[in-house]
């Protein structure tokens, strides 16, 4: 009997060394190291293949509550209309639609679209630009969206331009932040 648990403590002995010599399976779905996540970056490059190092970051903006809980001047959108109507003319009269093109017209569009209506002071209100451009080739476009709105301070206003070779449409949301 005492051979018997000399091979037992033996055998458990050997085995303690072996699995300090083999480290423990570990899942592929529970990864326990503790190495840092990958972190995932949205930069405003044209060239996606060199990226920025030292991307410029935003001045800090010290605001102080107004407790402000309407606008001083609602969004309009007749007048946010006008705005888009015209800079899709102004700009897109001309134009040919060119797929390798159609990022940077874009936008151009928005930023062009965003500061004229900022220029028309609505203050505490964010601006959100969309615009979409197809090539016109016998086929149609639809565009739809879906926002959560506070229906006394937010707004959307909507246009579109076509002439023989593209088809524009640009949205424009105002959004109240108090």
């Amino acid at each position: 009997m005492s051979e018997r648990l000399s091979v037992a403590n033996a055998a458990a002995t050997a085995s303690a060394a072996g699995a300090e010599a083999v480290s423990p399976r570990r899942s592929s779905v529970f990864n326990t190291r503790s190495e840092p996540a990958a972190a995932s970056h949205v930069d405003h490059c044209d060239n996606p293949a060199e990226p920025t190092k030292h991307a410029p970051r935003r001045p800090l903006t010290p605001l102080e509550n107004t407790f402000r809980m309407t606008p001083d001047k609602k969004f309009s959108a007749k007048s946010v209309e006008d705005v888009i109507n015209t800079v899709l003319a102004s700009q897109l009269e001309e134009e040919t639609y060119d797929v390798r093109s159609s990022r940077q017209m874009t936008k151009t569009l928005c930023t062009l679209i965003t500061n004229r209506v900022k220029e028309l002071g609505y203050n505490r209100y964010k601006i959100v630009t969309y615009v979409s451009l197809c090539q016109r080739a016998e086929q149609g476009m639809r565009v739809a969206s879906r926002c959560l709105f506070d229906e006394d301070t937010d707004a959307y206003a909507s246009g579109s331009f076509k002439n023989a070779s593209l088809i524009a449409v640009a949205t424009v949301y105002g959004l109240y932040y108090e």
